[in-house]
């Protein structure tokens, strides 16, 4: 006991080694905190639309101008490799540090920690400088119909003419012996065709000015599992979409993407603009592909005090339709097994944007108001009022 007793003594009285930080570590760490001082700045001076609309006219089109030139050079997804790279970094990194705490190193290791929190803080500050402002700068100026509310008469006219529009364009396409309609394009010729489209359309200055080339994503199978059909990373201004999925698919979801490089981040307003390119860029199958992923808005143009029936009777849309959406979700559902997952980052990244509704924001739905009156002689009567949404006010535009 007295042993024992002794040895206790002798610990406490050995003077304890105070932690002492290098230069270099003290170096790093001043620069990890002022790159957090200023990711922490931008957030909060992006909650001001003024400044985010000045930001961008300003600063992030010179710097998409640039960006979107050079890295056009390439035919590889750029982000795709950086990405990869990243990754392999960061569990690299960390694997190191455990191995150089291990082995007492811990100078090392707590570097290792450093540099790998400084690589993350210097990407966010970056994206949050080139797409974090875009998310809260003023409307997209995309060209509509001048009021949210037309009569009757009108809304009926509209929808009659689109679906004969669509089935001239079917017609004029001809379909494959599943019925679906026939793409006369490759993959290149598809996204070189939206790209043109997009340089003769998109011309305000509200948009930067250069569209970058859009790429195919080669862990395309990756993408799939997840229901990822495309992704923008706007540091590299390159509009990645999915190789493998249906060309109907493609052809939406690379105008979608190129409205992202064009500096319209918020997810309505890029299928908005999407819609408009499509519809308004006088190729047959580019207004097909508008249709097939924007026909469900037209039936909001005859579903409130009209007849129906008798109108969708009078005026069948061509089946290839029907056709195409179920290929397509039949092609999904074989591929997309994990999509619950690529929602969930999906929803917590726009959410994180400000974007409220998240997923959400995807889909501009109509306003419907309705209204009950009483006649003489006692019968209800409901009418109702429609504020249509964009896309469905680029329709009108477009037909009258």
């Amino acid at each position: 006991m007295e042993e024992i007793q002794e040895k206790i003594e002798e610990n406490t009285q050995k003077p304890r080694k105070k932690l002492t930080i290098t230069v270099t570590t003290l170096i790093m760490l001043i620069t990890f905190g002022v790159m957090l001082l200023w990711l922490c700045f931008m957030l909060i001076l992006r909650t001001n639309t003024a400044i985010c609309e000045w930001v961008c006219k300003t600063f992030v089109s010179a710097y998409a101008d640039i960006a979107s030139r050079f890295y056009s050079v390439v035919n590889f997804n750029v982000f795709e490799v950086l990405a990869t790279l990243c990754v392999i970094g960061v569990i690299g990194g960390i694997i190191a540090s455990i191995v150089l705490f291990c082995k007492k190193y811990r100078v090392y290791s707590r570097r290792v920690i450093i540099v790998i929190g400084i690589a993350v803080v210097w990407i966010a500050n970056l994206y949050v400088f080139v797409a974090g402002f875009a998310y809260n700068r003023e409307s997209a100026p995309i060209p509509v119909y001048e009021t949210e509310t037309v009569q009757t008469e009108t809304a009926v006219n509209t929808y009659i003419a689109a679906i004969q529009d669509f089935n001239a364009t079917v017609a004029e396409l001809g379909t494959y012996p599943d019925g679906r309609a026939i793409c006369p394009y490759t993959d290149k010729e598809l996204r070189d065709l939206i790209r043109n489209a997009y340089e003769r359309l998109v011309t305000d200055d509200y948009y930067f000015d250069y569209t970058a080339k859009a790429k195919p994503i080669i862990s395309s199978g990756i993408m799939a599992s997840f229901g990822i059909m495309g992704i923008s990373f706007i540091p590299t201004m390159e509009a990645g979409y999915n190789k493998d999925m249906p060309m109907a698919d493609k052809a939406a979801t690379i105008a979608h993407e190129f409205a992202h490089i064009h500096g319209v981040m918020r997810e309505d307003e890029a299928n908005a603009l999407a819609a408009y390119v499509l519809l308004n860029s006088g190729d047959p199958y580019l207004k097909y592909s508008f249709y097939i992923d924007n026909m469900g808005y037209l039936f909001t143009f005859i579903a409130y005090n009209v007849n129906t029936n008798k109108i969708t009777i009078e005026n069948p849309k061509d089946e290839a339709y029907s056709i195409e959406k179920a290929y397509s979700a039949e092609w999904w559902n074989e591929h997309d097994f994990m999509t619950a997952v690529g929602n969930f980052f999906n929803d917590l990244y726009l959410k994180f944007q400000g974007q409220e509704d998240g997923t959400g924001s995807y889909v501009e739905l109509p306003e419907i108001d309705k209204e009950e009156t009483v006649d003489e002689e006692g019968n209800i009567i409901i009418s109702y009022g429609i504020r249509y949404n964009t896309i469905q006010r680029i329709l009108l535009d477009y037909y009258n």
